[in-house]
């Protein structure tokens, strides 16, 4: 049975949901700003929305990227199969419609000698900023679960050092802390600043030691890469830490868990080795093959 409600007031519930199962504020933040966009264009109740209504709406989405598109209409459809299953509306009309696609990019990993720079160019005296570039390139997590732990998610158990650290869709993982050079740094860094519990980047502007934030992270990773002259985004060092372990032998699935990837197609664009890589593994088999046949 439909139930008559005001686009505005289901967006507002469907926010609410979206919290109460956990989705992180950046997400709700999306989708809130996705579905003001779409109730302004559609100002009646959700169970008006036709295939018609949403084709209007995503008519005048053309001059934006394709990539805002496709969020645009991620948001829309995510609520719209909500409202289903809710019963504000009899059919998802998003169904009805051909979605954008858009390519999913290449890996470009950045090669360990302007990683090497970049943290070269960190004053040792910022040893947090140190700690939290490192880390992000030793282990590949994404920088917002970087920023979510805390103290007490660390195992600083001697040869067994792991963190656990909350990922997308607040599903919880241990990462192994398997870098000897990071793990000394991780307890320097402890020992002078004698956290023993609450986040462990904090923030260090008027001495208020709150969370340090992305948009913080962000203007200190340009600094920093500047200083060396790198250029190279972030998320680039999660791509560099999964090229190595792909070029390294690492099976995939393990760099799935290790990633935190829900999706193991995901972790196969990674899966592209260099022709390097690539020409030393077959050559590796062959010369195995012609040991194998003069025993024979």
């Amino acid at each position: 049975m439909v139930t008559s409600i005001r686009m505005r007031h289901a967006v507002d519930d469907f926010l609410d949901d979206l919290a109460r199962r956990g989705k992180s504020p950046n997400t709700i933040r999306a989708y809130r700003a996705d579905l003001a966009d779409f109730t302004h264009f559609h100002t009646a109740p959700p169970h008006a929305i036709t295939a018609k209504t949403l084709r209007g709406y995503l008519a005048g989405l053309d001059t934006l990227a394709a990539s805002t598109r496709a969020r645009r209409e991620a948001s829309i459809a995510s609520f719209l199969a909500w409202a289903h299953k809710t019963e504000l509306i009899d059919a998802d009309p998003m169904t009805r419609l051909d979605r954008t696609r858009i390519p999913v990019p290449a890996p470009r990993p950045v090669p360990a000698d302007r990683v090497a720079a970049v943290l070269g160019a960190i004053p040792k005296v910022k040893d947090r900023d140190r700690l939290l570039f490192t880390l992000l390139y030793s282990t590949g997590m994404r920088v917002s679960e970087a920023l979510a732990i805390h103290v007490d998610d660390l195992d600083l158990t001697v040869d067994d050092e792991h963190v656990t650290v909350t990922g997308k869709g607040g599903k919880y993982r241990t990462v192994l802390l398997d870098d000897p050079a990071l793990v000394a740094m991780l307890r320097r860094y402890l020992g002078t600043r004698r956290y023993t519990h609450g986040p462990l980047f904090r923030a260090e502007k008027n001495h208020v030691g709150g969370p340090l934030r992305y948009a913080s992270v962000q203007e200190l990773w340009a600094k920093y890469r500047a200083a060396a002259n790198v250029n190279a985004t972030i998320h680039q060092l999660r791509h560099a830490h999964a090229c190595e372990l792909v070029n390294a032998g690492v099976s995939l699935e393990t760099i799935r868990r290790r990633l935190g990837h829900a999706n193991a197609q995901t972790t196969l664009r990674y899966a592209d080795q260099h022709d390097a890589t690539a020409d030393s593994e077959i050559r590796a088999w062959r010369r195995r093959q012609s040991r194998n046949l003069d025993h024979r």
